[in-house]
């Protein structure tokens, strides 16, 4: 017995011996590959095709499996997925009866699932499943997943659910042939994999986010299956930005069978609020339809999302409210068709925002958009200088694409950032305070987004503005346009000494003329100008008006900026009328000329403008004038001037220009004058001068004269100052010099005649003169003497000096008039005087010896008397 008992117990331990070292060898070394080949062969009984990397034999988990691979069918050639262990749940009873394998469950710990994502590139992306753990019971029929967990792309996944199989008569025992992967597995690849690309751009800051998915579904047709699907995060945010999602919660629900899909809640909260979405998604219709409300901040939520600079420029200081309905359709969304995939409508909300620089008290508006259609309407934006109203559609392949309707009853200087260059540039023109109001209503349509080509029609009510730094008290107008073409009717600008209207301004914007009709202006002249144009407001400012002038225009206006212009000359081509009832002071010669109720009209055309007629009082007299500036961009500045002044006081011109009131008397002068104006020696020109009822002789040319007249006959007291009766003349002008050969002027006891010329340019005179008696007998007694009363002038204007010259040299003066003087002809006086005076004492002529004193004169005369 007790050798029994001991060959029981060796016997014992040599069979114990063997099971650990079998297990241990099963452990390490694995089962063999005919082993490996059964467990395979079973699952393909089952229609599934593996490959087992090992098999071993845990000691307290049974059968495992490892580094097992799934594959598509039976050709093996496409790998669906690995797995590094799997236990199997085998009937170990029948393992070594000839090889029989009934698997049961397989059971996960801690496993890792790999699943390749791009089957076009061997190497690409995969999806890796970590820390999976779960029990999948398999039978010919079904497919449960009794409960799995892991760990995948940084989410935590709780997955259960059952597959139901086709029965196994159905499943072809012949390979099939090589095919490209159904386009169902395909596309549920190729979405995961832009989820996973996607996530792949967030970072969980807290916990990673929980996702429970429960399904069910037929294995042979993978399209069918129906899950359920809740997501729960904590705080998240994307790369690189600081907007951050406090949390998201979500149920949805997917039927495979009606290929339908439901979000039937998703919250999403940040520090501002939340944006619940809820929709579902149809494969019948290839739309997925949506209901949102939202108080959270989604323009940054959306920027998280959608990537667009656009976004930036809005900052809303307290997130808006919207509330829309609507559908995606998602075929035209990934074709990536222009304008909005889908349709949608809803009301947006939000109060102060800024963007451009320019803060925003509010903004409410519905909203529908359809592709590219879309509608605005009741849009109010609001802004602390007023509100803004507008209605807009736009519909496109229309006609009249765009249809618009508003009302702007705020500064329309807070649009000046949204507009391009040309526009900024008019804006800045106008300036509005707390003190006006703008009025602007408007509708129009066009065909396209080019503004240019839009009709409008509208009004505009100004009150208490600045143009161009102008104040005016109010603006009325009515405006139309079609494409490049402005109307403005029934204009009237308002300051507070009087108005412009204007029947209507036609602007050309493509050529940029204006065509003004029943302009009339009562305005301040150069104010008004100023509204308009600057420079010519800076011309006009030496024109100053006492009261402001009635001025009516129409024509064409060239409204081109200096730089479009260049040297070109502007194409104007306007007709002007004035008249004012007050006086205008202008400064003429160093003085300041004032003219009494001016009027007059003026032709613009090109560079040309003509002053075709101006009256004017001027010195208690009239002034006609007719001045045509030919070309006002030359720099020669070429004109032709025609000019008549009647009944002008003599002594109110010498009173300004000479300072002295001695002089009296009436002027009456016409004369034609042309030239360049920069240049006094070009001037030419011819004219007539006449003055009456005045001090000749106290004029500043003839007062010296007066002097000598008087010492050659002191008879005659206070000769040289007796009253002109008559005194005119004819002249010519020639390259700036003024001649002259018919001066005469009469007194009661002489007459004076003279020729000569004056320098326009440096005032130099050069001017002969005879002095007779009117009387005729004593005229007759003089003739022989008459060299006596024969002078000439030199030096200037304002310096004359006169000196007697011997009548034989008197060159200037046309002979007849020397006859009618002295009635003897003048070759005789001439003789007469060579024979009675000579040579002068050193050989020179009597014209050289002109400048001795009287005395020896006086001393021929007495000879010749006696």
């Amino acid at each position: 017995m007790r050798i029994f008992r001991q060959l029981f117990l060796i016997s014992c331990l040599l069979g114990m011996g063997f099971i650990v070292w079998a297990g241990i060898y099963a452990r390490k070394e694995g089962f063999t590959r005919s082993w490996r080949g059964a467990i395979e062969g079973e699952f393909a009984k089952r229609g599934y095709h593996v490959e087992i990397g090992k098999l071993t034999l845990g000691a307290f988990r049974g059968l495992v499996a490892e580094d097992v691979l799934f594959f598509q069918d039976a050709t093996r050639k496409q790998e669906i997925a690995v797995l590094d262990d799997v236990f199997l749940d085998v009937d170990l009873s029948k393992v070594f009866d000839k090889k029989q394998i009934s698997i049961n469950t397989l059971d996960v710990q801690d496993a890792k699932l790999s699943l390749p994502l791009d089957r076009s590139k061997p190497g690409g992306r995969r999806l890796r499943v970590e820390g999976l753990s779960g029990r999948v019971v398999i039978t010919e029929s079904v497919i449960e997943i009794v409960k799995a967990e892991a760990t995948m792309a940084g989410l935590d996944l709780a997955v259960k659910g059952s597959l139901v199989r086709p029965p196994r008569d159905r499943i072809e025992e012949t390979p099939p042939e090589e095919e490209d992967e159904p386009d169902v597995l395909a596309e549920r690849r190729q979405q995961l994999l832009r989820v996973l690309r996607e996530l792949d751009k967030f970072d969980f800051a807290d916990e990673r986010p929980r996702i429970e998915v429960e399904f069910r579904g037929d294995l042979d047709d993978i399209s069918t299956i129906s899950a359920k699907a809740k997501i729960e995060t904590r705080a998240f945010r994307r790369k690189e930005q600081a907007y951050a999602v406090e949390s998201l919660s979500g149920r949805m629900e997917f039927k495979g069978r009606s290929n339908r899909a439901e979000i039937e809640e998703l919250v999403v909260r940040d520090e501002e609020g939340e944006a619940s979405i809820a929709g579902a998604w149809s494969k019948e219709t290839g739309r997925f339809d949506f209901a949102i409300e939202s108080n959270a901040d989604l323009s940054s939520l959306v920027g998280m999302l959608w990537q667009d600079k656009r976004m930036g420029e809005i900052v809303f200081f307290r997130p808006p409210e919207v509330a829309a309905s609507g559908h995606l359709s998602l075929a035209a969304l990934a074709e990536g068709a222009p304008g909005f995939p889908g349709e949608v409508i809803g009301e947006f909300h939000a109060e102060r925002f800024g963007t451009r620089g320019t803060v925003f008290a509010g903004l409410d508006f519905g909203f529908s958009v359809s592709g590219e259609r879309f509608y605005l309407r009741n849009l109010r934006l609001d802004h602390k200088t007023g509100v803004a109203f507008l209605n807009l559609k736009y519909e496109p392949g229309q006609e009249k694409a765009i249809r618009y309707q508003t009302e702007i009853k705020l500064d329309p200087m807070v649009f000046r950032p949204f507009f391009q260059e040309r526009g900024r540039k008019f804006l800045d023109a106008w300036n509005f305070s707390e003190a006006s109001t703008v009025y602007l209503a408007g509708m129009g349509e066009g065909g396209s987004w080019d503004t240019g080509t839009w009709q409008n029609k509208g009004v505009i009510d100004l009150r208490h503005f600045r143009l161009n730094g102008v104040p005016f008290l109010e603006m009325e107008a009515e405006v139309e346009t079609d494409g490049s073409l402005q109307w403005f009717r029934g204009v009237s600008l308002v300051r507070d000494e009087g108005e412009i209207v204007a029947e209507t301004a036609k602007h050309d914007l493509e050529t940029r003329q204006w065509e003004v009709e029943g302009v009339v202006s009562t305005v301040d002249l150069v104010e008004g100008s100023r509204a308009f144009n600057p420079k010519l407001a800076e011309s006009l400012s030496r024109y100053r008006l006492s009261k402001p002038p009635t001025v009516r225009l129409s024509g064409v206006l060239d409204g081109r900026r200096d730089e479009e212009v260049a040297n070109e000359a502007r194409r104007n081509a306007v007709d002007i009328s004035f008249t004012t009832e007050g006086s205008t002071e202008y400064d003429f010669l160093g003085k300041t000329l004032s003219l009494k109720a001016p009027a007059g009209k003026v032709r613009i055309d090109g560079s040309r403008v003509h002053l075709t007629s101006m009256t004017s009082g001027a010195f208690g007299g009239m002034l006609e004038l007719d001045y045509d500036s030919r070309d006002v961009r030359s720099p020669d500045k070429p004109f032709a001037a025609t000019v008549r002044i009647g009944g002008v006081p003599l002594e109110a011109v010498t009173r300004l220009y000479g300072d002295t009131e001695e002089v009296t008397g009436q002027v009456e002068t016409v004369f034609d004058v042309s030239g360049n104006a920069g240049d006094v020696s070009s001037f030419n020109g011819r004219g007539s001068a006449a003055i009456s009822n005045g001090q000749l002789f106290a004029l500043p040319v003839l007062g010296p004269l007066s002097k000598l007249v008087a010492r050659a006959n002191p008879a005659q007291e206070n000769a040289g100052h007796s009253v002109a009766r008559e005194a005119r003349a004819t002249f010519a002008i020639a390259n700036g010099v003024l001649h002259t050969e018919d001066i005469e002027a009469l007194t009661d006891s002489f007459s004076v005649r003279g020729a000569g010329s004056v320098s326009l340019d440096d005032s130099s005179v050069d001017l002969e003169a005879v002095v007779n008696t009117r009387d005729g007998l004593t005229r007759a007694i003089l003739t022989p003497v008459s060299e006596l009363l024969t002078y000439a002038c030199s030096g200037t204007v304002q310096e004359p000096v006169w000196k007697p010259k011997h009548i034989s040299n008197l060159g200037k003066l046309p002979a007849r008039v020397i006859s009618e003087m002295t009635s003897v002809p003048v070759e005789g006086l001439r003789m007469i005087g060579q024979g009675l005076f000579g040579p002068g004492r050193d050989g020179r002529g009597p014209d050289e010896n002109e400048a001795e004193e009287d005395p020896p004169r006086r001393g021929l005369f007495q000879r010749r008397t006696n």
